[in-house]
């Protein structure tokens, strides 16, 4: 390879590590860090926030020793909830009711970097491949009414080191802009987090690159390496009815331009066993009706949501303050014949039980589908086209 050509590489090799480490030096205090409420337009940490979920989140240090993530009972067995359990390099394992069900458990998560990647099975121990960790944790909200036992819900997920509180991972120092700065993050984050002896290595004259490559190598670099994931758009790469879903979700393998593409845009996503979304581009100015025909709902043993977004892929203000709409909605109404349409577009309709607004203008809907069944899992189902307008129920 050329200098550039090893620069672009290891620009998209790096790219989920210095993410991650750029998102933990912004994260407010340590440990543990719960949201009681659900997700507005004036959330901007991540982008594509849900609706759904409370969320708890904090930055753990595995070099100072073993987190225990204790999760107790939850209050129904139909309170969805899930612990994300995220390494330095984007590898996702979960503690989580599709594991461990709602009676409540204990795991123990060890700095293993030997162990090979995270298993997605229940465990009393799950190993983890870097120092740094982040963990997620999210709970169910099922409709307004349920904000408070929600947040009673989130309270029993209690995450901490065993042997008592430690400061978090290291914070990088402030880095310059632009390419200079992220290969510096780059070289600091790997003096941190090492990889795996199982992840995908280092590409062949990275190490010389990182200590004395021209700037200009490194400009040169990165904008090629910008060029490719462009090239590569959000990733989707199975399609139907005009939605797009990415197959492997949080699956990597030794694929660093799809992991570097799915941290760019999706930092934090799901494996498709937890949660696979379904995208799409809509016009708001284009009213439109999407319907479920009876039965025809998304095949779930959690939960399914649709969010509308605006063009920055962030919650858009609107009139009636309804950002998704789900099974769970209150006050949904049903078709004729027991199936379900769901209107979308700027203009308000006449009856706006069904309505989800959407921008004046270009936006993205997002089809999340908690827990899919095997059709979900596998990306063979997929929602249907939307049907041109407001049409009467």
């Amino acid at each position: 390879m050329t200098p550039v050509d090893t620069a672009a590489a290891t620009y998209l090799w790096g790219l989920p590590l210095v993410t991650v480490h750029r998102t933990r030096r912004r994260a407010p205090g340590e440990g543990l860090v719960a949201r009681p409420d659900l997700a507005t337009p004036s959330d901007r940490a991540v982008v594509a926030p849900n609706n759904d979920t409370l969320y708890a989140s904090g930055w753990f240090d595995l070099g100072a020793g073993d987190l225990v993530v204790d999760v107790g009972p939850m209050d129904h067995p139909g309170r969805y909830w899930s612990v994300m359990v995220l390494d330095a390099f984007t590898h996702v394992a979960y503690v989580c009711r599709r594991l461990h069900g709602t009676v409540g458990t204990s795991v123990r998560l060890v700095l293993d970097p030997a162990a090979g990647p995270p298993p997605d099975a229940p465990a009393p121990v799950l190993p983890v491949a870097s120092r740094t960790v982040w963990v997620i944790v999210r709970v169910l909200v099922d409709g307004p009414r349920d904000l408070a036992a929600a947040r009673d819900a989130l309270a029993r997920v209690r995450v901490g080191h065993a042997s008592g509180p430690h400061p978090g991972p290291p914070r990088l120092p402030g880095s310059r802009a632009g390419a200079a700065g992220f290969f510096a993050d780059l070289r600091n984050a790997l003096e941190v987090d090492p990889p795996a002896p199982w992840h995908p290595p280092l590409p062949d004259g990275a190490r010389d690159l990182l200590d004395a490559a021209p700037a200009d190598v490194l400009e040169a670099g990165a904008i090629e390496a910008e060029r490719r994931l462009a090239a590569r758009g959000g990733g989707a790469d199975r399609h139907g009815h005009g939605w797009g879903t990415r197959s492997r979700g949080a699956a990597f393998g030794d694929d660093a331009e799809y992991r570097a593409a799915f941290a760019r845009i999706s930092l934090a996503g799901h494996l498709p066993a937890e949660n696979r979304s379904y995208a799409r581009p809509v016009d708001g100015t284009r009213p439109a009706r999407l319907r479920f025909a009876p039965g025809g709902e998304p095949p779930v043993d959690g939960f399914w949501s649709l969010t509308m977004y605006g063009p920055d892929l962030f919650l858009a203000e609107n009139e009636i303050d309804r950002w998704s709409i789900g099974d769970r909605t209150p006050g949904l109404r049903r078709d004729g014949d027991g199936g379900l349409s769901v209107l979308v577009g700027h203009e308000r309709p006449d009856d706006v039980a069904n309505w989800l607004p959407a921008p004046g203008g270009r936006g993205f809907l997002v089809l999340r589908c908690y827990e899919g069944r095997g059709p979900v899992v596998d990306a063979e189902w997929f929602p249907p086209a939307l049907e041109r307008g407001y049409q009467p129920w």
